[in-house]
C-alpha cells in the first residue's frame, strides 16, 4: 500500500495552496486543480482511477482537518493537525461538497 500511495500521491497532488490568513490551505491536485473553488466536471472525474478518486476525496477532508480512522487515511494524510472525528462536522464549502458527491457516485458505480 505504501508503494502505491508513494506512486500515486506525487502525481496527484500539486501541493496545498496556501489560503493565507483566511483559512486552511486549498486542496489542489495536478489532475483536477484546486477543488475548493470549482466543481470537478464529470468528464474530468471519470478519467481518474479508483485510487485517484479516493485520494482527491480524502484530500479534501484532510485539508479541512478530518481525523482519519483507517490506516490508509492516516498513512496517506496523517492526523497531526486534525480537528474533526466526524466527517459530517468537517467545514466544507459548496464546491467541496459537490466534488465529494460526484466522486462518491463514481466510486459507487465502479465498485471502488
Amino acid at each position: 500500500m505504501k508503494r502505491l500511495l508513494a506512486a500515486v500521491l506525487p502525481a496527484l497532488i500539486a501541493g496545498p495552496v496556501g489560503a493565507g490568513d483566511d483559512g486552511p490551505p486549498e486542496p489542489c491536485f495536478e489532475t483536477v486543480g484546486c477543488v475548493a473553488d470549482h466543481e470537478i466536471s464529470e468528464r474530468e472525474a471519470e478519467k481518474l482511477g479508483c485510487d485517484q478518486l479516493w485520494t482527491v476525496r480524502n484530500g479534501i477532508y484532510a485539508s479541512r482537518g478530518y481525523c482519519f480512522k483507517t490506516a490508509r487515511g492516516r498513512e496517506a494524510f496523517g492526523n497531526a493537525s486534525c480537528q474533526y472525528d466526524d466527517q459530517g462536522q468537517v467545514p466544507l464549502n459548496d464546491y467541496e461538497r459537490a466534488n465529494i458527491r460526484l466522486i462518491r457516485a463514481i466510486e459507487k458505480r465502479r465498485g471502488c
